[in-house]
């Protein structure tokens, strides 16, 4: 016989990844405002903000709900605390893809500046955190979630070298010196929505483990 909670527990997940996938579909257009020089992507993100700051605190009050009606215990009171600690990573996904899509308009608004090859591979790196996160969390899938913990260190260092590329260019090259410091701030917001992914990725870990792996994934 199904838990009464399992119907809740399940809607939870699918509130959860669709609030996952707006966010993840926010950094893809301010991506594409970087490289594609798309000024109305850029406003798509920056006016779209407002629904996944909606579903946060909606999500927030159906997992105050969940706790009060169902008061679970094990393994599903783990999974209702991994959500809320997620759902504010999520936001804050959001809140980088406003920040990448602003510092884009502004790059549009310039003569253009051809983006660093790493930057490129930053963004390609991002996505693919971002599709493994979603399925991370839909699986509870243990392995990827410390594999994404692990990698997000490669993610810093890819952030450290471009912003020490940026600093040489404008050492070089004075006039260009806004436009370097705007992907600067780009490679930062990336490395930023990789950091929330991981940290989504260690709820996945604290979910199946019930241990709290905040700052380190062993």
């Amino acid at each position: 016989m199904e838990r009464i909670i399992e119907t809740d527990l399940e809607k939870l997940k699918t509130d959860m990844l669709t609030a996952f996938r707006m966010a993840q579909a926010a950094v893809e257009k301010a991506l594409r405002t970087v490289f594609d020089r798309d000024p109305a992507l850029a406003r798509a993100v920056i006016a779209g903000d407002a629904a996944i700051d909606g579903l946060e605190c909606a999500l927030d009050s159906e997992i105050l709900r969940l706790l009060a009606l169902h008061q679970p215990v094990a393994r599903d009171l783990r999974y209702v605390l991994g959500c809320m600690r997620a759902v504010g990573d999520i936001e804050r996904i959001g809140d980088q893809a406003v920040a990448i899509a602003e510092r884009g308009l502004l790059l549009v608004d310039r003569e253009p500046i051809a983006p660093p090859a790493k930057l490129e591979e930053l963004a390609e790196a991002t996505r693919d955190f971002l599709v493994n996160t979603a399925l991370c969390f839909s699986k509870l899938d243990l392995a990827l979630a410390r594999r994404l913990c692990e990698e997000s260190a490669e993610i810093l260092d890819l952030n450290v070298a471009i912003l020490q590329e940026m600093t040489e260019y404008m050492r070089d090259e004075a006039r260009p010196v806004e436009r370097a410091v705007q992907i600067c701030f780009i490679a930062h917001g990336l490395k930023r929505v990789c950091d929330q992914c991981a940290n989504i990725a260690e709820s996945v870990v604290f979910i199946r483990e019930g241990a709290c792996s905040r700052h380190r994934c062993d």
